[in-house]
């Protein structure tokens, strides 16, 4: 992976490509951002550029683009593009399954968990990676055994490269006692060593793991460059790749597996789903009912209905401020709906809304219940569209 290979981020890009051309790497990085903003991707462009033989500068001053970036030719590089490079070592969650039924480790499931990072150009997550080993929904955790193995594969003498790289990828995924293994050679690390952790959820993670690390924030990928990538790697026409991405949130998961169908259904359930809310003195029927339907959702719909729902919001938000949205999440059939809903929508309560989404959506992905979750969520936003009563 190249950083030309990586849509947007820039700036964050040349911020650590001036890290390695001052000498000055720190021993950890946590690359923390959401699932979609392409965390991944950059640690692993990131570690084959600090492996790259042969670095390629480019002579420019905007900050919008690339100052350097690894040749993608000499022999380090073509192993790292493999992820098969014998200086990078990988963690990240597993969990039992029909082919490994005890005993699961990264080391494992290293194959399979190759081609799905190369299969998906690093844009990857969680409930994606789950379903391809077949976890039959069972929960991926980094667990005791991979904390041995962090700890034995960096004892290794470097073969090839100045740096021994390990990546942990779902970092907030770490079972409590295998985080306490790691500290130590997190604190004091062998020389030449790297550690690149990555997390969709800093929150979840130890705060002594956190001490120990130097923070990446990945923001949201901009519409312009999803836009660019989808056209240039997709196929998709500049306005249908504009559409998309404009619909996306910044996340590329979202951009790559949108669907105008899916966007509908979203946009009727939030339709079902305030209309029940404004109800939640006197229909608590309705809520229940509407609350075991979200349950039935996958974790991974449940994140996008929620990420979607802050956008709903916010456009129906600024359309009652006349503000410029965009046009492409309520269809043209659901503008009385929208016109009508706007006007419940304030300054003070938007706000508090946004924080009950994101706060929901916090919980889904520590596993909480989801009948209770949306149950609550739902009498709450009601709360809010009422005046907060």
């Amino acid at each position: 992976m190249r950083f030309a290979d990586i849509a947007g981020q820039r700036r964050l890009i040349n911020s650590l490509i001036d890290a390695v051309e001052s000498h000055r790497v720190p021993h950890a990085q946590l690359f923390a951002g959401a699932e979609g903003y392409g965390a991944f991707a950059l640690a692993w462009a990131y570690a084959q550029f600090v492996s790259c033989t042969d670095k390629q500068h480019y002579h420019t001053s905007s900050p919008d683009e690339l100052k350097a970036d690894s040749c993608g030719k000499c022999p380090s590089c073509v192993k790292y593009q493999k992820l098969a490079h014998p200086d990078l070592h990988l963690v990240f969650p597993t969990t039992t399954t029909k082919k490994i039924d005890k005993n699961n480790e990264s080391a494992l499931f290293m194959d399979l968990f190759r081609d799905f990072v190369i299969e998906k150009n690093g844009y990857i997550d969680i409930d994606s990676w789950l379903e391809y080993i077949k976890s039959d929904n069972k929960q991926g955790e980094i667990n005791v055994r991979d904390a041995n193995s962090i700890i034995g594969s960096l004892t290794l003498t470097v073969y090839e490269s100045p740096y021994k790289i390990m990546i942990i990828w779902c970092a907030d995924r770490m079972r409590h006692d295998a985080a306490p293994k790691i500290l130590k050679i997190l604190e004091e690390p062998y020389d030449g060593t790297l550690f690149l952790l990555v997390s969709a959820n800093t929150e979840a993670i130890l705060p002594t793991i956190l001490s120990r690390v130097q923070l990446v924030k990945v923001l949201p990928i901009e519409s312009s460059a999803i836009a660019s990538y989808l056209t240039t790697q997709r196929g998709l026409s500049q306005t249908d790749a504009q559409m998309v991405a404009e619909s996306s949130s910044g996340s590329m998961l979202r951009a790559l597996n949108y669907d105008g169908k899916e966007q509908r259904d979203i946009v009727s359930l939030f339709i079902e789903w305030t209309r029940a809310a404004f109800q939640y003195a006197q229909k608590a029927s309705e809520i229940l009912a509407i609350s075991e339907k979200f349950a039935k959702l996958s974790r991974e719909k449940q994140k996008i209905f929620l990420l979607t729902c802050s956008e709903l919001m916010r456009e129906c938000f600024m359309h009652k401020t006349q503000r410029q949205v965009c046009e492409n999440l309520f269809p043209k059939e659901n503008e009385n709906f929208q016109n009508n809903f706007s006007k419940y929508l304030n300054e003070n309560n938007i706000r508090n809304i946004y924080n009950l989404i994101e706060q929901a959506l916090g919980n889904v992905m520590r596993n909480a219940n989801s009948k209770i979750l949306f149950f609550d969520l739902t009498i709450q936003i009601g709360k809010q569209l009422k005046g907060g009563k």
